[in-house]
């Protein structure tokens, strides 16, 4: 009875030990979760991402890597490829942002051939997404169907992933991210060497019938027939995509796609060198039989049969609105496109008169490249958005907001102190673009500049008689640039108008900004803005300027704008309406304003003011020697006419020197009212 009774109780501690362990060995697989979209499988090193592909009943699961990973304790064929031919995977796989370096697979007359090796089936979701491969690896010998990261995607979609490094090496559909797809692959990029025999291409060897947007290869490939720099071969959809390295093989090259099997090609282009032993050869496309339109090729080009600048042959294919660049591909020859010089290919109409999209889909650095596609990095990064602006670290970047029109109503956030000392003369894209008044081809900047409390040295330009000149243009009511400082500012705009260091025609909102240097023009010329129509608040220049009329050392003229807390502390010259701090302004606000410079000018000079009329200055002051050597003067102080305007809580203390209508305050005031307000009659 005591051994019975011991013997259960033995057997109910063994259950209990079983099903302790059962628990604690499924709680412990991989690195946590349960495999589901709500608990992931989580993957932190190498061992545990080994073992996904170790156990087929997984591959239908959800995975997420927690950490970037190397597989380099993995060689020849040790490492699981996940998914077979007979068992594909099926599940969700997401990177998170990480990485895995060093995969490498050393076979021979394998295929499906990848970290993946055979994703997706019908009717299932699958997903691959937010993973990098760092330098894989690949020699599959005779096998096909090799990519890096999937050798075979039958349904599902490819995300967020790239290849950086490395190189694959197969036979048959090869390719640096995916050896044949069916299925979708978005915004994606591979960089490595891919080489093989048949079918072989930077991203995708065999791409049939699926969709390939926002991608790109920057990788060499090399092989037989039907190799591209982008894909080998393919039906499907490829939309604003692009290559550019090198291709070379035999039969069936091409910059982008070595044969386009009844495929669509739409907002793509390839710049690499394309070189061809055999026939069926371009810069583009080797050979067409499907769809290709506003796309170009700029690359080298050299074949011994059907050789074309931008397609090689067209086989029943269409192509339409799309060009090649004559020069550096050196072929004047194309089965399909049109020819074009370098320069043309460089200038912005040779495309929209064309049709071409460069509000959404291109944008172009005007006689310094070719068209890009806008999802690129334009800038140093950033999507232009309030909480993601567009970021700018260099010149040249600062230099590509003004060739793209379609930005100037984005965010911008300036990261660095940056020089635009190699912009001479007119080179520099100015930002923003004003014809005429209420006319249909203005085109302002409305967007956001944030100076981050940066500043931009040694803006320069020189010429004979454009308007509307300052490293912004013209800034629109919804415009607004702040935290901005520019310095060494040297700008000699001829006879042309509405000139200033920072905006040449401002209706939006300038808060915190200041300019030092000097600026010259004709008439509404500024220190920190020529006309202003806006708000500027807390701002300064210490910019000389010289003109002829509408002259200020912060702004020529002030045109029912609001000038709050700021000051100018430069020289002022001019002819008529010359102030310290505003030329003429007319129903304008200036409160809590200041100048300091020496003014000089013939009719209408004041120390801050040359022309007050029917507008407010409040609580503000001049401390500048003014100086009116013309016949009929008005030179005064603080103001040098008065009309209709009303001046309260202001002082001036500045010699003041003329000829006629000369005051210590205000010169003449006509019909103005002016209340409690005082000069000092010793230094005046």
């Amino acid at each position: 009875m005591c051994w019975t009774r011991n013997s259960s109780l033995l057997g109910k501690i063994t259950v209990l030990v079983v099903i302790s362990f059962c628990s604690f060995s499924a709680h412990a697989k991989y690195g946590g979760g349960s495999g589901t979209a709500a608990n992931p499988y989580l993957i932190f090193d190498a061992n545990q991402m080994n073992a996904i592909g170790a156990d087929s009943n997984d591959w239908d699961k959800h995975f997420k890597l927690m950490a970037d990973i190397d597989l380099s304790v993995f060689s020849g064929t040790d490492f699981n490829i996940i998914g077979s031919y007979g068992n594909p995977f099926t599940g969700v796989f997401d990177g998170s942002g990480h990485t895995i370096s060093n995969f490498t697979y050393d076979s021979n007359d394998t295929d499906y051939i990848g970290l993946f090796g055979y994703v997706g089936k019908w009717g299932v979701n699958e997903e691959i997404k937010n993973l990098g491969l760092f330098d894989p690896n690949l020699d599959a010998g005779t096998g096909r169907n090799v990519g890096s990261l999937v050798g075979y995607l039958v349904n599902g979609t490819i995300t967020n992933c790239y290849v950086q490094g490395g190189s694959v090496l197969g036979a048959f559909d090869v390719g640096g991210l995916v050896g044949h797809n069916w299925s979708t692959i978005d915004n994606c990029y591979s960089a490595g060497s891919v080489s093989g025999r048949t079918n072989v291409g930077g991203l995708v060897g065999w791409n049939n019938s699926g969709t390939i947007t926002n991608c790109y290869s920057t990788s060499s490939v090399s092989g037989n027939n039907n190799v591209g720099g982008l894909m080998g071969i393919g039906g499907g959809t490829i939309t604003n995509c692009y290559a550019t390295a090198s291709v070379s093989g035999k039969h069936l090259i091409g910059g982008l796609i070595g044969e386009n099997y009844y495929g669509t090609i739409s907002n793509c282009y390839a710049t690499g060198s394309v070189a061809g032993t055999g026939s069926w050869v371009g810069g583009l496309v080797g050979v067409n039989w499907g769809v290709i339109t506003n796309c170009y090729s700029a690359g080298s080009v050299s074949g011994n049969n059907n050789v074309g600048g931008l397609v090689g042959d067209k086989w029943q294919g269409e192509v339409t609105y799309s060009f090649w660049d004559i020069e550096t591909s050196g072929r004047v020859s194309s089965a399909g496109g049109t020819g074009k010089t370098t320069a043309q290919m460089q200038m912005m109409s040779t495309f929209t008169d064309a049709g071409w999209d460069f509000e959404n889909i291109w944008w172009i650095l005007e006689g310094a490249g070719y068209p890009r596609l806008w999802w690129e990095a334009k800038y140093g990064g950033g999507s232009g958005h309030p909480n993601n602006p567009y970021l700018i670290y260099t010149a040249e970047q600062m230099n590509t907001i003004g060739a793209n029109p379609c930005d100037w109503d984005k965010h911008f956030k300036l990261m660095a102190d940056i020089d635009l000392s190699t912009f001479t003369g007119t080179s520099f894209n100015i930002i923003g673009y004003y014809v005429d008044w209420h006319h249909p081809d203005n085109k302002p900047f409305t967007g956001v500049f944030d100076g981050d409390d940066h500043k931009i040295s040694n803006f320069t330009w020189s010429s004979v008689g454009p308007d509307d000149i300052g490293l912004f243009e013209y800034v629109g009511g919804d415009g607004r640039i702040e935290n901005l400082g520019l310095e060494n500012v040297n700008i000699d705009a001829g006879n042309g108008g509405n000139v200033g260091g920072l905006v040449g025609f401002n209706e939006g909102t300038i808060i915190n900004c200041y300019c030092t240097g000097s600026v010259a023009a004709a008439v509404f010329v500024g220190g920190l803005v020529g006309l202003n129509e806006g708000t500027i608040t807390k701002c300064y220049s210490t910019t000389s300027v010289l003109a002829s009329a509408h002259v200020g050392g912060l702004v020529g003229e002030n045109s029912q704008g609001t000038i709050t807390d700021s000051y100018s502390t430069g020289s002022v010259s001019g002819d008529r309406l010359v102030g310290g701090l505003v030329g003429y302004s007319y129903r304008g606000t200036i409160t809590e304003c200041y100048s300091t410079g020496g003014i000089s000018g013939k009719e209408f000079v004041g120390g801050l003011m040359g022309y007050n009329d029917y507008g407010a200055i409040i609580n503000c002051y001049a401390k500048g020697g003014v100086l009116g050597n013309g016949y009929y003067v008005d030179v005064g102080g603080l103001a040098g006419y008065n009309h209709y305007g009303t001046i309260t809580n202001c002082y001036s203390t500045g010699s003041v020197t003329g000829t006629s209508n000369v005051s210590g305050l205000v010169g003449v005031n006509l019909e103005g009212e002016i209340t409690t307000s005082f000069w000092d009659i010793e230094t005046s």
